[in-house]
């Protein structure tokens, strides 16, 4: 019975996919880890929480300067694979556009550093990480290409050695300037990054080089240019309010509560996007194109997926549960321990979170834009408005409360929005 159980898990493509993405997935959590640590020790809670601010501010720029254009060069690639012509019309398309946003972020950060430094930071004493990231943004959008054309075209084990080598040169360069510099170390590592991501890409230059001989600003195409960016729209709301959120919902924790419970929150966030990982490699590398060439259905896809991932996942969730108190020790330090009573409302949110992101690719592979953003723009306000209403109540803990019910109501918005391709019988797909 025992074996049975193992060859079917072994004929599973998401498995087959995992196991090719396995190695990725531990470099990232080990480098993650050390990052964590690191920042554990040489800035202590109250430095997390700035970093924090930080890295919820690039992580806004980079989704907005790359998350459109990605997901819309990974399901054209995906869908004209086989046809060279519009293949090459793809990838030209794609090239030029992360080279036009790559120039546009680096000229709004030079302009515009001093603002963004007293929005972060609340003082312009660190407006040079903006100016510094003004010329590191470029190598984003162009990483961020390369690895997008590899996805669409399922080169899953070049994806697996670029991201493995940008994961390890990350952490490198984070750890080294943290360890020099502290808490400025920090932050500057985290504008430095980029480089570090398109030095990566000279571990497959051989897949590099035949992704470049497709591209020609001569067979670009309008209407792929069109189709691309007309991906922006679906995460230009997304891609700059969640972050926003998160700073916003951070900053009143800060006020509210304490910076050192700020920073318990960052940590417990941390160590969500460190088990959340294999869940979104497998959403991006796995579902997304599957939903794009639409084969099987979606209720069958999305079935699929719950019915091999979610018991797995109910597995490892009461394991990390259960080693809370080890898990903050060995990630961060015995600083952290307050944070142990964050974990169960976090783990709560964070199943029904990725009940909710599956069905939320369809909205992607769809095009579906206008359902997209009203549904994201309820679930950002949701996740305010109740973060900050439980906060007043619980404290910080209010916060992890609040993802958690956030979470359920939006799984139960989507299976609404959705309701006829689950729910209703012979649904022509």
């Amino acid at each position: 019975m025992l074996n049975s159980f193992w060859n079917r898990v072994r004929a599973n493509a998401i498995f087959k996919v995992a196991s090719l993405n396995s190695l990725s997935l531990f470099v990232r959590l080990i480098s993650g880890f050390a990052i964590s640590k690191f920042m554990a020790v040489f800035i202590g809670p109250s430095g997390m929480a700035l970093s924090g601010n930080l890295g919820n501010f690039f992580q806004s720029l980079q989704n907005l300067s790359s998350i459109g254009f990605k997901n819309g060069v990974i399901k054209y690639i995906a869908e004209f694979k086989e046809d060279e012509h519009r293949l090459k019309e793809a990838i030209s398309s794609g090239f030029l556009i992360s080279v036009l946003i790559g120039l546009l972020s680096c000229a709004t950060l030079f302009l515009f550093g001093n603002s963004f430094s007293l929005l972060v930071f609340s003082t312009k004493e660190y407006s040079f990480l903006f100016k510094i990231s003004a010329f590191t943004m470029p190598f984003f959008t162009v990483h961020v290409f390369f690895l997008a054309v590899m996805n669409g075209l399922k080169k899953v084990k070049d994806l697996v050695i670029v991201n493995v080598a940008a994961y390890m040169i990350s952490a490198i360069l984070i750890i080294l300037l943290m360890g020099r510099n502290q808490l400025e170390g920090a932050l500057l590592a985290i504008v430095l990054t980029p480089i570090a991501l398109i030095f990566s890409l000279l571990f497959r230059l051989s897949m590099v080089k035949e992704i470049i001989q497709y591209i020609s600003f001569f067979t670009y195409s309008k209407s792929f240019l069109l189709k691309i960016t007309s991906f922006f729209s679906m995460t230009l709301v997304s891609a700059i309010m969640f972050p926003v959120i998160f700073i916003l919902i951070r900053n009143y924790i800060i006020s509210n509560v304490g910076t050192e419970e700020a920073g318990f929150w960052e940590g417990i966030r941390k160590i969500s996007n460190y088990y959340m990982l294999f869940v979104y490699s497998m959403l991006e590398i796995y579902l997304l194109p599957l939903l794009a060439e639409n084969k099987k259905g979606f209720k069958a896809i999305v079935f699929s997926f719950y019915k091999s991932l979610l018991p797995f996942v109910i597995f490892v969730f009461l394991l990390i549960f259960s080693l809370k108190v080890l898990i903050v020790k060995i990630v961060l330090t015995k600083a952290f321990l307050p944070m142990e009573n964050l974990f169960l409302w976090q783990l709560i949110g964070d199943f029904f979170r990725i009940v909710f992101l599956t069905i939320s690719y369809q909205f992607i592979a769809k095009k579906l834009i206008k359902m997209y953003i009203l549904c994201e723009v309820v679930y950002m306000m949701l996740l305010y408005f109740i973060s900050v209403y439980f906060i007043d109540l619980f404290g910080v803990i209010g916060a992890v409360k609040a993802h958690a019910l956030t979470c359920f109501i939006y799984m139960l918005i989507l299976f609404l929005v959705f309701r006829n391709e689950f729910f209703r019988k012979n649904v022509v797909e």
